[in-house]
């Protein structure tokens, strides 16, 4: 009787048991016949002497087996080419030479032709154009900056993807993406910039970058959280801004910002210039593409700047006079960067846009300070010319930029309305732009 009712209980408990259900998980068999190996992930077929037939997708497994991987598309990051050009030696002011120059190579020649800058204008003041093309060439600039706080930092060497899901391409540059992703494990969205490791990359310099801001905390600045150095590519994860740098909201508005607005922009960038300038550092690539915009209508800054790794720097018509003409970069440099920034949410776009980058850096120099439209309000004309004053022993300091009449005005008033302009933007112009902007 007892044996009876313990096989019951056994059958019972046997009814309860379904072997199906259980997380499926990877399996590798031989196959009797071929002798290849049946169900291998397809992420290792390559290594195996795998049924090329019946491998298995892993993205289609549970998450705890599943072999991460990064997206496909990286791999043009990984077989791009470095396109440098190079002044391959050094400059020399010579009066016979066609444009007043000696040392200069064929592509760097072709620039300036391309420019439409004359002899006439070179031969004016030929240090000062020496000094734009080695800047045009990517040469690294001399800045005042606090290295006290320079820590040793490293990049992980681990496949990125076995943290983060990379959710979606935001961006795409010739050398770098933009990505967004996920933390696994926290469900926290953030983006990762990925760009190419070459072998005359200064992996000291990127280091010493991120040494200077991984400390920094302050609600104006973008967070930094992570590097790593994998398969070819650099990775640097930081905060997610979801509505994407300020080029993109003046393009959209063209000259249409109120003035509101503007205000609360400039004041946002400002805090985060502050508290730049309290730790001893200074931004030295301020531009509206530096600029982060969120739904929430909050600003911050991009502090590094990772294109001159491995791109010249094609944008110069936020940078100011003095770093042209002696190659220096000051605290007081951010503030001209800061004027030509209200400059463009006024005007549209920066002063010459539509020039070749050679000229605009001549113009920089050579020309008076650009003025806003007449159209706008006088505080707002005044604070810019604050801003853009040329010599800048005597350019306007932040500290008084920040008690000016035009962002006492505006400073609390233009967070809703920028929340609203944001709100505005329909489907349409945001794959627009998603599509058109590139990471430069």
């Amino acid at each position: 009787m007892g044996n009876k009712q313990s096989q019951e209980s056994l059958a019972s408990s046997k009814s309860d048991i379904r072997p199906l259900d259980v997380k499926k998980c990877i399996s590798i068999k031989r196959d009797p016949v071929t002798g290849k190996l049946i169900g291998v992930p397809k992420e290792w077929a390559s290594h195996l002497d795998a049924d090329q037939q019946q491998i298995v997708e892993t993205n289609r497994l549970p998450e705890e087996v599943r072999t991460h991987k990064l997206p496909e598309c990286i791999q043009e990051i990984q077989n791009s080419t470095q396109n440098q050009k190079n002044l391959q030696q050094e400059l020399k002011i010579d009066t016979n030479a066609d444009l007043c120059l000696a040392g200069l190579n064929v592509e760097i020649e072709k620039e300036i032709y391309n420019s439409g800058i004359s002899r006439n204008e070179i031969q004016k003041d030929t240090l000062n154009f020496i000094s734009i093309l080695e800047i045009y060439d990517g040469k690294e600039l001399s800045f005042k900056q606090n290295f006290n706080e320079v820590t040793q930092t490293e990049f992980l060497i681990e496949n990125p993807a076995q943290k983060y899901i990379f959710n979606e391409q935001i961006e795409r540059g010739v050398n770098c993406k933009l990505y967004k992703i996920i933390d696994r494990q926290l469900n926290k969205v953030l983006v990762a910039k990925v760009f190419k490791f070459h072998e005359n990359f200064n992996c000291y310099r990127l280091k010493r970058e991120i040494s200077l801001i991984q400390h920094l905390d302050c609600p104006c600045i973008v967070k930094y959280h992570e590097a790593y150095l994998y398969s070819g590519c650099f990775f640097i994860v930081q905060e997610y801004m979801k509505f994407g740098n300020l080029r993109k909201l003046i393009r959209v508005f063209d000259k249409k910002i109120d003035e509101s607005i503007i205000g609360y922009i400039l004041y946002q960038i400002m805090l985060g210039l502050k508290y730049l300038h309290f730790k001893g550092k200074i931004h030295k690539h301020l531009n509206s593409k530096k600029v982060l915009i969120n739904e929430k209508g909050e600003v911050k800054l991009l502090i590094m700047d990772y294109k001159i790794e491995f791109k010249k720097d094609k944008d110069p018509y936020w940078i100011a006079p003095e770093t042209l003409e002696q190659q220096i970069i000051e605290e007081i440099s951010d503030i001209w960067c800061l004027g030509i920034i209200g400059y463009e949410l006024s005007e549209g776009d920066p002063p010459y846009f539509d020039q070749h980058p050679i000229r605009v850096m001549y113009n920089i120099i050579n020309l008076p300070p650009p003025k806003i439209n007449k159209q706008r309000s006088k505080i707002f004309q005044d604070f810019t010319q604050l801003c853009l004053i040329k010599d800048h022993e005597k350019r306007t300091s932040l500290k008084e930029l920040m008690k000016h009449e035009f962002i006492i005005q505006n400073k609390e008033s233009g967070r809703q309305r920028l929340i609203e302009l944001i709100k505005r933007m329909s489907q349409d112009q945001r794959s627009k732009l998603k599509k058109s902007t590139s990471l430069k």
